[in-house]
């Protein structure tokens, strides 16, 4: 892909570089991190595995200091792989004073205490963090863009009607084929085959060259299985022993406890998986709120691929779709939060009432979410569980939501009766 998509995070980099010494850019592989970077640096070291990425890595843990004398800023990428250099960034942002000086890029983060202990030191004021993921469907231009929600929380109860002539055959070929920034310009046939090559990639070289790195026993076939199963699991809360038995009952075989969570812990630092975390607000009632993590892959089409699934076959499923289609949209939103100096949680009481997302602002102020594919009886439920939630919560103590949404594959935008958007995901933008 020759012309560059500007993203959504490339402006929070820009933010941050202004801000701070250096800025520490993550997420999955092949999500566009360096890409983005190189349109703020000046040089650069890239300390892959190639035959001078490996001389770099050597001089780099050998002379930390030597490697960064360059014209800031400087990107450095994948810095992972040598890891004296985080503390070498925070020396010489501490020398030389100045903002904007580094750039580090990485796919994983160090797993064992050790090598936490050696190298995170606090880089408060020093190195800023940006997560950064694929393409929104904003991004990929599957979204029109025509609903902010920026917009919206300034005016919660801005009226809004509009359409969009996506259909779910075109919901379940943008889903199958990710938001892989250099497959934007490829066949549609093609694209679709880019999940399958990545996931064969990350299992087969990436994690097992980790597993490696931490003296664990290297096996694809277990890797595979247990993304399989976290596909299956996917957008729902279930627990690490849910997870084990599901490996059990699908698999055959079970991953003892410790195996399992040294696994998940790997995944996690490869930014693979992303759960979503749960919110804790003030509630009126009694009720406990469940803490326990919604299940998600950075890049859905990850899940896809892991299952063995088709656009085809997602029309011909919709309760499969329909929890993928809830995990996309989860990864929009993330993507569109960044944008919006705000996080991310999900909401669940004891009783079941759930929300989907919420999006929280620096400012306290938040919105709810519920995914429904597209079937209206869904659709109102998702509603009414909204409006039971806005109902319990304790408002001496926090702000009223801003606005509640229903994000829908469907085609019609608009505010329902009940004070409720209705609003297709190919309608949203930040």
């Amino acid at each position: 892909m020759d012309k560059y998509v500007e993203r959504i995070s490339d402006k929070q980099l820009e933010k941050l570089l202004r801000l701070s010494g250096a800025v520490l850019v993550t997420g999955v592989k092949w999500c566009g991190k360096t890409t983005s970077s190189r349109r703020y640096a000046e040089s650069e070291i890239i300390l892959d595995n190639s035959a001078e990425g490996k001389n770099l890595i050597l001089r780099a843990n050998a002379m930390p200091s030597d490697v960064l004398n360059q014209k800031p800023p400087l990107l450095i990428d994948e810095w992972q792989n040598a890891p004296r250099l985080w503390d070498a960034v925070r020396r010489e942002v501490d020398d030389r004073g100045k903002r904007g000086q580094f750039i580090l890029t990485g796919s994983s983060t160090p797993l064992d205490d050790e090598a936490k202990q050696e190298i995170f030191h606090s880089g408060f004021g020093r190195i800023a963090n940006l997560r950064m993921h694929t393409m929104s469907s904003l991004e990929t231009g599957f979204s029109y863009g025509k609903i902010s929600l920026s917009k919206l929380f300034e005016d919660g109860n801005m009226y809004i009607s509009d359409y969009s002539d996506r259909t779910l055959e075109d919901m379940a070929l943008s889903l199958c084929k990710g938001g892989w920034p250099n497959t934007l310009e490829d066949k549609d046939e093609d694209a679709l085959e880019i999940p399958y090559m990545l996931l064969d990639e990350l299992i087969n070289i990436d994690v097992q060259r980790r597993l490696e790195e931490l003296g664990l026993r290297k096996n694809s076939s277990d890797v595979r299985r247990l993304l399989r199963s976290y596909s299956r699991n996917i957008s729902t809360q279930a627990s690490k022993s849910l997870i084990r038995k599901d490996l059990s009952t699908n698999e055959e075989t079970l991953f003892n406890e410790e195996t399992l969570n040294k696994y998940l812990a790997l995944l996690e630092t490869m930014f693979i998986t992303e759960d979503l975390e749960a919110w804790a607000p003030s509630v009126r009632s009694k009720t406990r709120v469940q803490g326990g993590p919604t299940r998600h892959l950075s890049e859905p089409s990850l899940a896809v691929a892991s299952l063995g699934l088709s656009p085809q076959s997602l029309v011909k499923d919709f309760r499969t779709f329909g929890f993928l289609f809830e995990s996309y949209a989860i990864k929009d939103l993330r993507v569109y939060s960044t944008a919006l100096n705000g996080n991310l949680y999900h909401y669940r009481d004891a009783k079941g009432l759930e929300a989907d997302a919420i999006m929280e602002l620096r400012d306290q102020r938040w919105a709810m979410f519920e995914v429904k594919l597209f079937d209206p009886d869904r659709v109102d439920e998702g509603a009414a569980n909204l409006l039971k939630i806005k109902d319990k919560m304790n408002y001496s103590t926090m702000k009223q939501p801003s606005f509640m949404m229903v994000i829908t594959a469907g085609k019609y935008a608009r505010l329902r009766p009940d004070g409720v958007y209705e609003v297709p995901i190919s309608l949203l933008a930040p």
